[in-house]
């Protein structure tokens, strides 16, 4: 098998998944800790007071259309890896040039509609005035990566659904370290604040989507190779996309939104509480990073099972993603949480006045969220499973009512009640949506996965029989 490809309808699971997870984690890590480099040269060299407290009020809408991409882009995935799976290389190259067209033109489009709702939306977030202009100056400029980010997002989700996890983290490594020079040089060289980070991040962004097409360009002996005078749109091929994709991307944009809403109601929290929210936030990445990457390899291993026709080795994928992710979460959390307050110090500078206040809130929280985020790394790796068996409406349906209604009812109903009142008043919500998030997919797929079962046993005795009966002494 190519290195550039790998076949994950064969032979043994448990490894393969854990060499195929390993590059994607470490590629989450870096992305995570480039933007700590983001946040700790803002924090502590710009010269800024606010400069971090400004970043963190954008986070949740900031993440709000990357998310929608991510998601559709997870849409083209599970068709690029069930073609892969199912060895139907015509499909699969129509299907890679429909989502990178579909990628760049979107983004375009999301792209300029981010910097029209930029400052009314975070005017609706209850976003401080003494913020608003840092805020808004990053938002807009971060907006304007959106194409480059979607791109991007659509050709790793190419390269990982036909089993190649490691291109996208050279990709990362490298445009990663650029990124943390071009802060340094913007911060420290050229007295740059949020504008200084955020062109920093939207320079390695394109130069991130650049590398992504470049590569699959370069790889003309694959059948997902990507040639420019083949680049259009399939229409059939992008409602498939679609009809997979938009529902997860809704998905995650439920979460932002709720998030978005969550921000809003604790923006009247004290000052350093905001930034050790930040701070908090920006840390955890680490573990939800390791856990997320199980979404991708359930999606990826039971996509191309499916198209392969192989339901046993579609429910061992599913079981082995379970048990590595609660692994990854309950260890991972407890590790981070044990480095909590030295973590914290790196973002804070320690001439600020309210440097312990800002660190014991940044600690006290991920003290609390820490210890139960597996239960947020199951529901994603649940949440893939479905998309990858082309059940990508039930995980949008379940945000929508454990996720996005429940944590408005908490917000809304809840968190103004002075024994509430607090950040980690606010955040018990989480711990309680995840929980009935995991139940309601787990419920799913006990449904599911025996008709799925039951459809490809058929659709394979179906095709012994065609196969069969055209054969010579059938004939006769």
């Amino acid at each position: 098998m190519s290195k550039t490809k790998r076949n994950l309808t064969e032979g043994p699971l448990f490894l393969p998944m854990i060499k195929f997870v390993i590059p994607i984690i470490m590629t989450g890590m870096l992305q995570i800790f480039y933007n700590m480099a983001d946040s700790i040269v803002v924090g502590r060299f710009s010269g800024n007071d606010s400069a971090l407290e400004a970043i963190g009020s954008t986070t949740s809408l900031a993440n709000l259309i990357v998310n929608l991409f991510m998601g559709i882009a997870g849409g083209s995935g599970v068709v690029i890896a069930r073609s892969f799976g199912a060895k139907d290389d015509e499909k699969l190259s129509r299907a890679v040039h429909t989502s990178m067209t579909f990628s760049l033109i979107a983004g375009i489009c999301f792209s300029a509609l981010g910097l029209l709702i930029s400052e009314p939306a975070l005017i609706l977030m209850k976003t401080k005035p003494e913020l608003m202009d840092d805020a808004l100056l990053y938002l807009r400029i971060i907006c304007a990566g959106i194409p480059a980010s979607a791109v991007y997002n659509f050709g790793a989700s190419t390269l990982r659904s036909v089993g190649d996890s490691k291109t996208p983290l050279i990709i990362l490594s490298s445009s990663g370290v650029c990124n943390i020079l071009l802060n340094l040089l913007f911060v420290l060289a050229f007295g740059m604040s949020v504008d200084g980070v955020s062109l920093a991040t939207i320079i390695s962004q394109y130069l991130s989507a650049i590398a992504v097409v470049l590569i699959l360009m370069h790889r003309k002996d694959q059948p997902y190779a990507l040639n420019m005078e083949k680049l259009k749109i399939d229409a059939s091929l992008l409602r498939e996309i679609l009809y997979l994709g938009i529902p997860a991307g809704l998905q995650g944009t439920l979460f932002s939104i709720s998030n978005i809403i969550l921000t809003a109601g604790i923006n009247d929290l004290p000052g350093y509480d905001l930034e050790g929210k930040a701070i908090a936030i920006n840390i955890e990445g680490l573990v939800h990073t390791a856990m997320n990457s199980y979404l991708h390899a359930a999606m990826t291993f039971t996509g191309q099972n499916y198209g392969a026709k192989k339901p046993d080795r579609i429910k061992k994928s599913i079981l082995y993603a379970v048990v590595q992710v609660l692994i990854v979460g309950i260890v991972g959390g407890q590790l981070v949480n044990l480095f909590a307050e030295p973590l914290a110090n790196l973002y804070v500078d320690p001439n600020v006045a309210d440097k312990d206040l800002v660190i014991n809130s940044a600690v006290e929280l991920m003290g609390f969220m820490l210890s139960v985020y597996f239960m947020c790394g199951l529901m994603d790796t649940l949440s893939g499973a479905l998309r990858g068996l082309g059940y990508s409406t039930i995980p949008m349906i379940v945000s929508i009512g454990a996720i996005c209604i429940l944590r408005m009812i908490w917000v809304f109903v809840f968190y103004p009640m002075e024994q509430f009142h607090t950040l980690i008043g606010i955040y018990t919500i989480y711990p309680i949506s995840w929980s009935l998030g995991v139940i309601a997919m787990v419920v799913a797929l006990l449904i599911i996965y025996p008709k799925i079962k039951k459809k490809l046993l058929e659709q394979v005795d179906e095709s012994d029989k065609e196969n069969f009966d055209k054969t010579p002494s059938a004939e006769n």
